[in-house]
């Protein structure tokens, strides 16, 4: 009963709808002679957020090019909720953070944010609000929204760089390194900024060689390499994967019975002992289980100096060139 139900579900749930449809896109520079995009297909649906990651010069900046309407493909179509690129319905629903934004330095972030509103057709009655409301969202500083944009940090400029890419409530956003530049704390406020927009449908599209955050982030990401797509990845959120971690310890205050305290550890902590050696030691579990393992290191005085991953699962997908194992 309990397997006709879940197929009843499967076979009644509703197809997911397509925001992004690009079909044979090819694009060449100089006459002909360096060719960025050799056919590339890719569908992106409503609601998710997809990351492009490859080598440098792949053709993941002009795809996002064509994406945006800024440059023309040579054969191929692209097609935005059902619009071509570059039209202004189209501009009106999407949102641009570029990696390096130029902003005109003589203004300050009010009067900046002001400019694009205005451009926007938005309200001016609301304009005062919603402004505030963006800089506060980026967590970008009152005491410089008045100060001119040229005396901004790198850190700064990403965050009003984040801000007029929300302006008017753009239903697609195409970020391009948006966390370059930026703090800790500043990363994780753009990362809550995506995961709520997530939430409200708003599909976002994020090339960046931040794989940990692309893992973080994304619901699929492509793989791009000599302007095809090698292969597409599903990241499954609800779902805890197996990774490595590799701890160290220092050799010279280790007890003699190290080896037996890091075995009852992950005994205890329901790990996987992988590798041991006289100063370190790997183990395979789920993320979840980390802390408790440290936690039953610690307890038996195994003397941690570091504990870190080893290659995460885009890390691996990179070393391969974008191809499956």
């Amino acid at each position: 009963m309990q397997s006709q139900i879940q197929a009843l579900s499967h076979a009644t749930a509703p197809e997911p709808t397509k925001c992004i449809v690009v079909q044979d896109l090819v694009k060449s520079y100089k006459r002909g002679r360096v060719r960025a995009l050799l056919g590339l297909s890719l569908d992106i649906y409503e609601g998710e957020i997809f990351g492009l990651i490859g080598p440098n010069g792949a053709g993941k900046s002009t795809l996002m090019g064509c994406l945006l309407g800024l440059l023309k493909p040579d054969s191929g179509s692209i097609s935005i909720l059902g619009m071509p690129p570059g039209f202004l319905p189209t501009r009106r629903i999407t949102g641009y953070a570029p990696e390096r934004p130029d902003f005109e330095g003589w203004m300050t972030a009010r009067q900046f944010l002001e400019y694009h509103h205005m451009l926007s057709g938005r309200d001016r009655l609301s304009r005062d609000q919603e402004i505030d409301a963006l800089l506060m969202r980026v967590a970008l500083p009152s005491n410089v929204w008045h100060r001119r944009i040229s005396t901004y940090s790198r850190g700064m400029l990403q965050r009003l760089n984040i801000a007029q890419m929300l302006l008017g409530q753009p239903r697609l956003l195409l970020l391009d390194e948006p966390t370059l530049g930026l703090d800790p704390l500043g990363v994780v406020q753009v990362r809550k900024v995506l995961m709520g927009l997530r939430e409200t449908g708003v599909t976002a599209i994020i090339n960046s060689h931040q794989l940990d955050e692309i893992e973080r982030l994304c619901d699929r990401v492509a793989f791009i390499r000599d302007g095809k797509i090698c292969s597409v990845q599903h990241l499954n959120k609800d779902r805890e994967e197996e990774y490595t971690l590799k701890v160290r310890w220092n050799r010279d205050r280790a007890s003699d019975n190290v080896a037996d305290a890091v075995a009852e550890a992950a005994g205890a902590a329901g790990v996987c002992l992988k590798e041991l050696t006289l100063s370190s030691a790997s183990f395979t579990l789920a993320q979840e289980s980390a802390h408790a393992l440290l936690r039953e290191l610690i307890s038996r005085g195994v003397m941690i100096e570091e504990a870190v991953p080893e290659r995460t699962r885009l890390e691996q997908l990179f070393e391969m060139g974008g191809q499956n194992e």
